[in-house]
């Protein structure tokens, strides 16, 4: 498993995906390179694969049980709990940021614009008939 990050979120898909998710500190690496690629893959742009890479690490977050241990003078504290909050608050982020940079469009069925007669019965219209919403059961 590799890990890179050129510092340069421009120059490639990965390095743009780690720049979104903030996984750009060699001693504390979220994800391998073969991962952010995969998700790249999955999803085809870099926001939607920043949203799955962190919709990742919140439920691995929430995997992680909050726990303290104290022996002697010793204590260790796991928490989770911060980490997720603002995972959760970048995942809300990224989705207002996708639809900035790749605005959802109007899908139309291309039979609802033909002509009545010409078009295909079984597809779905937009058409309105007597009795559409009747129970045939």
């Amino acid at each position: 498993m590799t890990w890179s990050y050129s510092g340069d979120p421009g120059a490639s898909d990965l390095d743009h995906i780690r720049f979104l998710i903030q996984d750009t500190d060699t001693t504390e690496q979220l994800f391998s390179n073969e991962e952010l690629t995969f998700l790249f893959n999955q999803y085809g742009d870099a926001y939607s694969a920043a949203i799955a890479a962190v919709t990742t690490l919140i439920a691995k977050g929430s995997r992680v049980a909050e726990e303290s241990k104290t022996v002697g003078d010793l204590s260790l504290s796991v928490k989770s709990g911060a980490l997720v909050t603002q995972w959760e608050a970048l995942l809300k982020y990224l989705k207002a940021e996708r639809f900035r940079y790749a605005p959802g469009s109007p899908i139309i069925n291309a039979n609802a614009i033909v002509p009545t007669v010409e078009r295909v019965e079984e597809d779905e219209s937009t058409d309105f008939v007597i009795g559409q919403m009747d129970n045939r059961t």
